[in-house]
Formats: C-alpha cells, structure tokens, sequence
C-alpha cells in the first residue's frame, strides 16, 4: 500500500468510523491521525502507519504518573505482550503511561477499528486499576503477567 493509497483509505475509514459513531465530521487531521476523547478524560489516537502496513491504536493513561515499580510492573507486561493482548505499552513524553495496540492495514475496517478502540480503553483502565492497587503475587518469583491480560 502506498502511502498516498494509504492516506486516502485513512480519511475514509475514518469519515466511515465518524458516521457509525454519531461524529459525522470526523477525519483526521494533517498528520492522518485521529483523536477520540471518553469519559471526559481518556483519549484514544488512531494512527495510520503506512511504512509499517498498519494502524497504531494507542491510549495514555494521564490520570497517573507512574512511580519505579509501576514503570517496572509495566514494562514486564511488555514481554511477549502478555500483559497487553499483543499490544506494549511505553511512557509518553510526558512520563505518563500509554498502551498501544496494531490493527493491520489489510484487517482494517470500522468494526476492526471499533473493537481495537474499545480493547485499548479496556487495557488502559486496567493499567490504571494496577498502578493503584497491590502488585500481582508473585510465582516462582515471576508475576503472572500473562494472567493479566
């Protein structure tokens, strides 16, 4: 895919993703991506990555800033995308935590896009339900990331 084919496939997926979400107006801006706000406070970027074949879905959680243990806690979740459904998470440039999720250019389609979104909003709660809660018990000496995800 080219990126010019995949600049214009972006803009109609996302006019399509708009018209199914009651957002008619929605395209993306200069740069092909698309911000969605929830809940007043959780936003969503949909990313077309042409160079890659795919959309990056991702999701910072701002409501907290992780400390070492969080910032550890995550990047274990990283190995193998055990705790990230295949996704991986990284801190933004702000040091807030974001997780971020691929959908494949040729698996593309609103609904794909729809359940991507909602499967990162639900990593990102969770993320956050971790950072404030107890760590995991540990196994062997191992969390169980992979019960995690």
């Amino acid at each position: 895919m080219t990126t010019d084919t995949a600049d214009g496939t972006a803009t109609r997926l996302i006019a399509d993703l708009g018209q199914r979400v009651g957002i008619p107006q929605l395209r993306p801006d200069a740069h092909g991506c698309c911000r969605l706000m929830f809940d007043g406070d959780q936003i969503v970027e949909l990313q077309p990555v042409p160079a890659q074949g795919r959309w990056l879905v991702s999701c910072t959680i701002r409501q907290h800033r992780p400390d070492d243990q969080a910032v550890r806690l995550l990047m274990q979740g990283n190995y193998l995308g055990a705790g990230l459904g295949g996704g991986w998470a990284s801190l933004d440039p702000k040091g807030c935590a974001a997780v971020h999720l691929p959908l494949a250019f040729h698996e593309a389609s609103v609904d794909a896009l729809l359940q991507v979104v909602e499967l990162v909003l639900q990593h990102a709660e969770r993320w956050l339900q971790r950072f404030t809660s107890v760590a995991p018990t540990l196994v062997s000496g191992h969390r169980r990331e992979i019960d995690w995800a």
